[in-house]
């Protein structure tokens, strides 16, 4: 392992008003080492990346980078020194090709300043050939590429930027595992050179794979570090107890089976679906889909990225167009015009991008929570204030929303308090069918419990579920029903007990169609 330490780290400090995001942080990384921070959602992780990457300046404390002095004013400047980052959601420029998005900031020329567009071909294609990505990417816009391609372009422009250190904050959450064990392999191929990774991860399957060592932050301060992967550990030094939560969370799993066969119980004989998907095509996207949706029940929705996944949810929620094919809604033929409408038909859609597609980056806590409600909370045309206020108070103390007050910016937030923020949203319209689109995505532990509770919680009172998710454990856990998809194509089903992963991952990979 080198001994070379290429980034200290001493007594780092950020607060943000009364919020102390980080106190007094120590922290080194060595050239070629792999780091992964671990903690939970507001444990200070994604404050002290973003120090590191020139995004904040802290209030006191020093950083160096390879022996000397590193204060990075901005993100620009980080990355002129050698350090890159990778956030969890891609954020490049939409509009521009890959190739543009690969050589933005740092453009080849030839005489009289003239763009040279041969030589950036030439070696965004070896870069690309490096990292096992088809070359036909770089004349696409970014913004019509997958989630997933746009994380893997921008870990390829990190290291296209000869990083001495690459910060990766979730990268896997939206990759599938083929294209995750390749980012893995990357990885190693950066660390045998050099370049040391710090890798902010919530998923315990990854930890051996994808670190030397794990450094644990607890409420903005030092909790410790390993070497040793064990979850046990681990989860102790970041403040969640594994027995008990296991314990409760397995007596929160029998008792909501046990609630969803009462509600199946006082429906009648046979409970009549929430929804029912017949032959539902939206071309491009998926074809010739049918299912059922039954109140009380979390039907779980699985597939590799391009699978249709997400487009199917989008498409009952209102936003993706429908091109044959009918959906019925509580009994009644049902033609979503928009997400809105659908809104108003008792039908919530969870993003799967918080980003881009969840919050609403320039209001605050308050405003985003009650954003789809403000109907509800209105008099003669305008919001009622003491409504809303009691709306925001209700959602924010029973979803345990972590926030300074209602008025803090949702940007102050961890990931996982803004998913929240989310969740609580969509219950506030008291929906009859909620569409959640990789609900946990990002989020530790502890948080992951707590938003699982949550959603079995709503199954209980009689609404029906549709959970899309790519972490096959969430899937396991929560689902009555899976539904796999391959190719835009409805291939396997499965009520418990007879879902099983084998099944599942079979299915998903068109083996078993």
């Amino acid at each position: 392992m080198p001994n070379t330490d290429i980034l200290t780290i001493e007594r780092l400090t950020k607060h943000f008003g009364v919020t102390k995001a980080l106190t007094d942080v120590d922290f080194a990384l060595a050239a070629g080492e792999r780091v992964a921070i671990m903690g939970e959602n507001g444990a200070g992780k994604s404050t002290l990346m973003k120090l590191i990457a020139g995004v904040y300046a802290p209030d006191s404390g020093t950083m160096t980078l390879s022996g000397s002095p590193y204060a990075p004013g901005t993100p620009n400047d980080a990355i002129n020194a050698g350090v890159s980052t990778v956030y969890q959601e891609p954020s490049g420029f939409p509009h521009l090709s890959v190739l543009e998005n690969l050589y933005m900031g740092r453009q080849r020329t030839r005489g009289f300043g003239w763009l040279d567009k041969k030589t950036m071909a030439l070696e965004a294609e070896e870069l690309l050939a490096r990292l096992q990505l088809p070359s036909g990417l770089l004349k696409r816009k970014m913004g019509a590429l997958s989630l997933a391609d746009q994380q893997q372009v921008l870990i390829a422009r990190a290291v296209a930027n000869d990083a001495k250190v690459l910060i990766l904050d979730e990268p896997t959450s939206i990759l599938t595992d083929t294209e995750s064990s390749r980012l893995f392999d990357l990885v190693d191929q950066l660390s045998a050179v050099g370049t040391a990774v710090c890798y902010i991860t919530h998923r315990f399957d990854e930890l051996e794979r994808v670190a030397d060592r794990f450094v644990v932050l607890r409420d903005g301060r030092n909790a410790g570090e390993t070497d040793d992967p064990d979850r046990e550990n681990l989860l102790r030094m970041m403040g969640s107890p594994v027995s008990e939560e296991v314990i409760e969370g397995d007596a929160v799993a029998a008792s909501h089976i046990a609630g969803a066969a009462a509600v199946s119980a006082t429906a009648g004989e046979v409970d009549s679906p929430v929804l029912v998907v017949d032959q539902l095509t939206s071309k491009g996207d998926f074809r010739d889909i049918s299912f059922e949706i039954r109140p009380g029940h979390i039907t779980g929705l699985y597939g590799l990225v391009g699978a249709g996944r997400s487009e199917l949810g989008l498409a009952i929620s209102g936003a993706l167009p429908i091109d044959s094919g009918t959906l019925t809604y509580q009994g009644r033929r049902y033609q979503p015009q928009s997400s809105r409408h659908a809104i108003k038909q008792g039908i919530a859609y969870l993003p799967e991008d918080r980003k881009t597609e969840g919050i609403f980056p320039h209001l605050s806590v308050g405003e985003n929570l009650s954003a789809s409600s403000l109907e509800t909370v209105s008099r003669g045309g305008f919001v009622w204030t003491a409504g809303e206020r009691d709306l925001i108070s209700k959602w924010t103390k029973r979803l345990s929303i972590k926030a300074e007050n209602a008025n803090a910016p949702i940007t102050s937030l961890s990931g996982g308090n803004q998913q929240k923020v989310l969740l609580a949203r969509l219950m506030a319209t008291n929906p009859q069918l909620l569409i959640l689109d990789e609900p946990t995505r990002g989020i530790d532990v502890a948080t992951k419990r707590e938003i699982h509770r949550r959603i079995r919680e709503l199954a209980d009172t009689g609404i029906g579920v549709l959970l899309i998710s790519s972490e096959m454990e969430e899937l396991l856990e929560l689902s009555e029903t899976v539904h796999v998809l391959h190719e835009g194509r409805l291939v396997w089903s499965a009520d418990r007990p007879d879902i099983n992963q084998a099944a599942i991952l079979r299915a998903a990979t068109g083996s078993a169609v």
